[in-house]
């Protein structure tokens, strides 16, 4: 039996275009989606963010169980070095350190989003308009999407 006429495996989800569409836009700022968990269908939105940017600065936005809405920043910071926690010689191991840079705190989710898409603009390794972020997000609000993988 041919590819073609196979049924999808149960196991296997396909990611919402729009979810592709936005992660296009995000490569061309330079940040990377690395985990999105959006549900604005709800009485009650939820949303979890998390994005990164190649030279180590990422973004950890979330809405949580009561609804405090809450983005932080950090940069992220990868060196060699020696492992704290073993005594005598020990050798170099990757250590990577997330240093703090800050958080804002939000009324709504929809206040979470706007002001997720005026950093990622403002922060942009490359220019890309406030207008094409808002519009990849706005996609992406439409229906649920949970992802906990980098797209690529």
């Amino acid at each position: 039996m041919n590819a073609l006429a196979q049924p999808r495996h149960p196991a296997l989800k396909v990611c919402p275009p729009e979810l592709i569409r936005c992660q296009h836009v995000m490569a061309r700022a330079g940040w990377e989606i690395e985990y999105v968990d959006l549900d604005f269908t709800r009485p009650q939105p939820t949303a979890e963010l998390k994005l990164m940017r190649a030279d180590g600065r990422w973004l950890w936005a979330k809405v949580d169980a009561l609804g405090r809405c809450t983005i932080e920043t950090f940069h992220r910071e990868r060196k060699l070095g020696m492992a704290r926690n073993q005594k005598g010689p020990r050798p170099m191991v990757p250590v990577v350190d997330d240093i703090f840079l800050g958080r804002q705190h939000l009324s709504g989710a929809r206040q979470m989003m706007r002001q997720v898409t005026n950093y990622l603009a403002d922060n942009a390794l490359a220019p890309v308009a406030l207008f094409d972020i808002r519009a990849a997000w706005a996609g992406v609000m439409t229906a649920p999407v949970h992802r906990s993988f980098a797209l690529r």
